[in-house]
């Protein structure tokens, strides 16, 4: 949830120059770290140096802000899930499946249109983690202290 989140502000904060170069220019970076730095396929995180320098250019603290958000969200007990962080998990599992499916049923694939046992096997994997991604978001739902009010208002004047 974290590190979706950390992802998502440094998409933001990139996304106010006009392109990577751009950014580049203003930091201590190449084009190419920029990028992994926001990539959901990468692990590598801006360095808070960078960071600083960019959001003194736009002049505006998005990162930082995610990153103070985050921390005083630390105090939460770990069995309480966002659910916004939550959410933002979905469409990256849902995301890998498909990718998935679209490359293990094009016609130069090992079993071409039809999926190989490895395949299936692989298939199903992607779709438990689909299935946990869904489970974790309703818990979250079902955590989020509003949606208890709100349903237990709606259930005593039912």
């Amino acid at each position: 949830m974290e590190y979706r989140l950390l992802k998502l502000a440094t998409r933001k904060l990139l996304g106010r120059f006009k392109n990577l170069e751009e950014a580049a220019g203003q930091c201590r970076v190449k084009p190419t770290n920029l990028s992994q730095y926001q990539s959901f396929d990468h692990s590598a995180f801006m360095p808070v140096d960078v960071a600083m320098e960019l959001e003194r250019v736009i002049g505006e603290p998005i990162l930082t802000r995610e990153l103070a958000n985050l921390h005083e969200q630390r105090g939460w007990p770990e069995h309480m899930l966002d659910v916004r962080g939550e959410a933002l998990d979905i469409p990256v599992a849902v995301g890998e499946l498909l990718a998935f499916i679209c490359e293990a049923t094009a016609e130069n694939s090992p079993g071409g249109r039809r999926l190989t046992e490895n395949e299936k096997r692989r298939y199903f994997e992607l779709r438990r983690n689909v299935s946990e991604e869904l489970r974790q978001l309703d818990t979250a739902v079902e955590q989020d202290s509003d949606i208890k009010n709100f349903r237990q208002v709606g259930q005593k004047s039912a």
